[in-house]
């Protein structure tokens, strides 16, 4: 498959708030990564956690996270690799759905709303 460019923004800023497109779990070099969904889990939080710091934020910013998983037999193994990665700070309002992905390999999906000032 390949995959074209779409007209979309990786994150915007309005206000206080930097809105975060969806990620998946794409590695520096565009690769998905392998070895399954707490892998590309892992990986959708550390692309959001980058795009936060460059923005001068970070993820105890974050009020508001919407996931799509495309197997609901993933939902523990990715709620464990959520939940460690917000260890230590108050945890973000959640919206969790079942649905399919465009990109082939794709097992979750989350975009991230955050505040980016005090």
């Amino acid at each position: 498959m390949t995959i074209q460019k779409i007209p979309i923004s990786p994150f915007v800023i309005s206000g206080d708030y930097l809105f975060i497109s969806g990620q998946l779990g794409f590695d520096k070099n565009g690769q998905l990564v392998k070895g399954g969904i707490e892998q590309q889990t892992l990986q959708i939080l550390k692309n959001i956690e980058r795009i936060l710091l460059e923005n001068k934020t970070d993820i105890s910013k974050i009020v508001k996270t919407n996931v799509w998983l495309t197997d609901k037999n993933h939902f523990n193994k990715f709620n464990t690799v959520y939940a460690q990665f917000f260890s230590g700070n108050k945890y973000p309002a959640r919206s969790t759905v079942l649905s399919g992905l465009l990109i082939e390999g794709a097992l979750i999906e989350i975009d991230a709303i955050a505040r980016i000032s005090s």
